[in-house]
This record gives structure tokens, sequence and C-alpha cells, in this order.
């Protein structure tokens, strides 16, 4: 990455540096230095002893750890604005899961002891990060709940839900912009890619979805939340 390129990076728009002033978050960004990785690519390993932390320009990973049947599970997909990798630089303990890009993407990677001076220095990043952490244990442990008492498509249309958002504040229209593989959307689910693309195809013929050029619309979300909960 070129200094012109760098210059065009903002930490604006990540909610874990919202307390910063301008010249803190210009500090933190001389700080950081940048990669990119092609869809498909590994930036984290399980097991590894780095504690580098993490911040997502663009594109959006996925967060997974392996069964002991060795069958994948998806915790958490992030983009744009998110941050991972947090939790090594501040237990000091080697890395919990896999993180894989969905799509390419760019992040900002910060070294794991720059980081933990930020977080002893601002109770600011604290508070926002533990609201995070608690949000994905939430997030898992409905995903888990889910996989022990309701039936797959049930799953699906939970975790549509989950995905959506208003479309520009109109009442009851909702869009999901940014899919992943029915494969990543599997191991979210507990599911098989030809699970979910028959799901998928049922949903697509009854307009439960429609599906756009990257995601879908979701003209009625009641209908959706019916067919998760019948």
């Amino acid at each position: 990455m070129n200094k012109n390129e760098k210059k065009l990076i903002s930490f604006n728009d990540f909610p874990v540096f919202s307390s910063l002033n301008e010249k803190d978050k210009k500090s933190l960004k001389d700080k950081c230095f940048f990669q990119s990785y092609d869809s498909g690519s590994t930036i984290i390993e399980q097991g590894d002893e780095s504690n580098t932390v993490y911040f997502l320009l663009s594109g959006t990973v996925h967060i997974v750890d392996y069964s002991r049947s060795d069958k994948a599970v998806t915790y958490a997909s992030l983009k744009y604005g998110e941050m991972f990798g947090e939790m090594s630089a501040i237990d000091g303990l080697p890395r919990s899961a896999w993180v894989s890009t969905i799509t390419p993407c760019r992040v900002a990677a910060l070294p794991g002891s720059i980081f933990l001076n930020l977080l002893k220095n601002n109770f600011e990043i604290c508070l926002t990060i533990l609201k995070q952490l608690s949000l994905r244990i939430r997030l898992a442990d409905e995903r888990f709940t889910d996989v022990s008492i309701l039936r797959t498509e049930q799953r699906a249309c939970m975790e549509l839900i989950r995905m959506s958002k208003l479309h520009n504040n109109k009442k009851d229209k909702y869009i999901i912009p940014e899919m992943p593989t029915q494969a990543n959307f599997a191991n979210m689910i507990g599911s098989t890619r030809e699970t979910v693309s028959r799901i998928f195809t049922k949903l697509r013929d009854d307009s439960v979805i429609i599906k756009t050029h990257n995601g879908y619309i979701i003209p009625n979300r009641r209908i959706l939340e019916k067919r998760a909960f019948s």
C-alpha cells in the first residue's frame, strides 16, 4: 500500500475508536500495517501464538471452529468496521478459532502489545470491546439453542432474520445486503450446503426472499418469521 492509499484510510467508522480524537486516530493508524487478502484466504489459524489485532477496511470474513467430527462451525461473519483477533491480545493465549475471508479483504493490523496499551489507557474502548464480546457470546448461544430445538429450515429462517436490516426506513421491507456463500451459511446453522440450497430455492419460489446481485430482499419479514416459528 502506498502513502496516498494509506491517507485515504479512516478509523472514523470503527465503533471501537469512537472515543478517540482525530490526532489519536492518526497516531494509531501510523502504528498499523496494512494487508490485502483474496477470497478463501486464511488470516488467522487456530492454535497460532500470534496476538495481532485486525480491523476490516473492506470485505467480509468468518470466524470458524471445527467440531470433534471435523464439521465446520461458523461463530460469526464480520464486515467493514469490525475487529477480530483481540482475544489473544487480551489473554495472551493461542488463537481459539480460524478466521478466513469470504470476499477479498483489506485489513489494518495492530500489534497486540500496542492494542493492549491502548486498552489500559482508555476506559471507553474497553467498554466498547466488552459490549462487542458480550454480543458475540449471546449470538453464539442463540445459534447453539437453535441447533438443539429447531428444524433446519427454521434455523435458516432465523439466521436470515438476524442478518436482515430495515431498508431505507421503509416499514416491513428488509434487506440482506451482503450474503455469505451457501457453504458458509450452512456452517452458521449447522447444516450442509446442499440442504441450504434446497431451502433457499423453496423460499425464493414462495417469494419469501427475493435474490439481488449480492444479497436478498425480504418483502415481508412477518412471513419469514412465521416460517421460522411454524
